[in-house]
């Protein structure tokens, strides 16, 4: 066990991803709890700075040089430059060995990890995975297990809703021009993942809208960055203007706020999900190529519905196309076998239990 009174100054290295990121948040709540009075720190890439600026767990936020013009002198020199902050403690949550390496670069004294990717040697107290944990473990418990040098009794805590509750004038001004108000009945989809192959094709969406356009007295807005935008105009086709709005490229704080006001998300496996997850609204999570049961978003059953096809090859590495054929869509039969069906189906349940609309 690390001797709780020589910490003062903790170093959190936190996932890349949104998604991971939200899944790693309630081993921060019991890290916050193990050191109620110790100044902790997370080192992020952007843009989950935005996700994570107030978060009661946290008393200061550093980024991390992330962009395809930071090379690794650049990152080596910063990690070199946090060494002012003289950390007590150091924890990573990635698996890689570049994270821990940087960790170690900091000058943490202590620093923790699991045993992965031959880094045993950067970190004082390496945690041991099998490989099967790595793969099948709930990410949630994951991130929690790395906390376990510290207090082996400890487990994670229920779900917490989003810690903003404000909707700024701001985004109110973003809504009016929109047409939203905030009394309508909002769904909110997000059609795009990290990856296609991940991704549910735009014209099964647009006619999903167009179901739920005519079941439920809803707004449908959909949520997308620029690059995605024709993606968004595609859908957009297949349901009247008035209905369905596609909003402005969003930061992760007003996309926090649009959430909160959300009766219902529905999107493909991707930070997205999470975020709506972490906001309290219930979810319709589409996934293909992912595992739900490693990477499923963190909230109580009854708000959530996932809607899978589980093949034999199913959660599968993402080697897309060297271990399974594509359809003539060119997307994996994981996702392309998902109907509209089946999505508007567990869309109605959700709605029906938790009388939404």
């Amino acid at each position: 066990m690390i001797n709780k009174e020589e910490i003062f100054h903790i170093a959190l290295w936190m996932p890349s991803w949104i998604g991971d990121v939200v899944l790693s948040l309630p081993a921060l709540k019991s890290l916050r709890i193990i050191y109620p009075d110790s100044r902790i720190t997370a080192i992020v890439k952007p843009p989950t700075e935005q996700l994570l600026s107030g978060h009661p767990a946290l008393d200061s936020i550093l980024k991390f040089p992330s962009n395809k013009g930071d090379g690794f002198i650049s990152q080596f020199n910063y990690a070199l430059g946090l060494r002012k902050y003289r950390f007590d403690l150091g924890i990573v949550f990635p698996n890689s060995f570049h994270s821990a390496f940087m960790l170690m670069l900091s000058g943490a004294k202590l620093r923790i990890g699991y045993r992965t990717d031959l880094r045993g040697v950067l970190l004082t107290h390496s945690i041991p995975v099998t490989r099967k944990e790595k793969i099948s473990a709930y990410r949630v418990n994951y991130f929690h297990k790395i906390l376990s040098p510290l207090n082996p009794g400890l487990v994670p805590d229920s779900y917490d809703p989003l810690w903003k509750t404000r909707i700024d004038k701001d985004f109110k001004d973003i809504l009016l021009i929109m047409g939203i108000d905030k009394k309508d009945h909002i769904i909110t989809i997000h059609p795009a993942a990290s990856k296609s192959e991940r991704t549910w094709h735009a014209e099964r969406f647009g006619v999903l809208c167009q179901k739920l356009l005519k079941q439920y007295s809803v707004k449908i807005i959909l949520l997308g960055t620029s690059k995605e935008k024709p993606l968004l105009e595609q859908i957009r086709e297949f349901c009247p203007q008035e209905n369905l709005s596609i909003v402005p490229e969003l930061n992760l704080g007003e996309i926090t706020q649009l959430l909160k006001m959300s009766r219902l998300f529905i999107g493909n496996d991707s930070g997205m999900l999470h975020l709506a997850s972490l906001a309290g609204t219930p979810v319709v999570g589409i996934y293909g190529p992912g595992n739900p049961g490693t990477s499923g978003p963190f909230v109580d059953t009854s708000k959530r519905e996932i809607v899978t096809v589980n093949y034999a090859c199913s959660p599968c590495r993402q080697n897309f196309f060297k271990e399974c054929k594509p359809s003539p869509n060119h997307k994996p039969y994981c996702i392309e076998d998902i109907s509209v069906n089946d999505v508007s189906e567990a869309v109605h349940r959700i709605i029906k239990r938790l009388a939404l609309c």
